[in-house]
């Protein structure tokens, strides 16, 4: 049995199907379902967040299940890995938020994808200089306003190659606000953002988006 069978539950982190030793993490209806997204705006992004991919995230996020964030990991792994980027910033959450949910899995994922890929996890860079309401359900104006100048530059990382972390990116408001004041206050030499997920439009049809196999997980 492999060290991964006993950390992780014996079931399929999305549907919690039963898994023999040695299967994939995730079952085979499940990895036929996970959709692809290699981007979402100027967002890097490794799956859609619906389905599958939303499943996954949320028992991520909420459930601290490790098993998810493992299937999810490799996907964003493999594209961010050839970007040319030196070291990984998560962005921020707000105390209050952290403390609601008991954890923050932004910094979690972070420190994940630096394990995975080897880049420096730079701490204490940005911060979250007040709560914000979900964003979820909001329109884009609304967005955009809810996140506008609630960043705070911490340190300095001047001639760095930044990937500027999130879990999930839909307009892309958050991370844009977050990139707007880690150039000005941390000023690297690039900032790249990148979502775990992304949810597309609708208006955009599902084969344009797709990359790969999706048996590939």
């Amino acid at each position: 049995m492999s060290l991964l069978e006993l950390l992780v539950p014996s079931i399929c982190p999305a549907c919690d199907r039963p898994r023999r030793p040695g299967e994939l993490l995730l079952c085979p209806t499940c990895a036929r379902e996970l959709r692809p997204l290699r981007g979402l705006g100027l967002a890097v992004t490794a799956v859609a967040y619906e389905g599958v991919g939303r499943s996954l995230l949320r028992r991520f996020k909420f459930e601290g299940r490790s098993d998810a964030l493992a299937v999810l990991l490799e996907p964003l792994a493999e594209r961010v890995r050839p970007l040319g980027a030196d070291c990984i910033v998560a962005v921020p959450r707000h105390r209050t938020r952290v403390r609601e949910l008991g954890s923050d899995p932004v910094w979690t994922l972070a420190r994940a994808l630096a394990r995975k890929t080897g880049l420096e996890l730079c701490p204490r860079v940005l911060k979250r200089t007040r709560p914000t309401v979900p964003q979820a359900g909001l329109s884009i104006a609304e967005r955009q306003r809810n996140v506008r100048q609630s960043f705070r530059g911490r340190r300095q990382l001047r001639g760095r190659r930044v990937l500027l972390v999130d879990d999930v990116t839909t307009t892309g408001a958050t991370l844009r606000e977050a990139a707007i004041e880690l150039r000005r206050a941390a000023k690297p030499e690039s900032v790249i953002p990148v979502a775990l997920a992304g949810t597309p439009p609708r208006t955009i049809e599902r084969p344009a988006l797709e990359t790969g196999p999706r048996s590939a997980l």
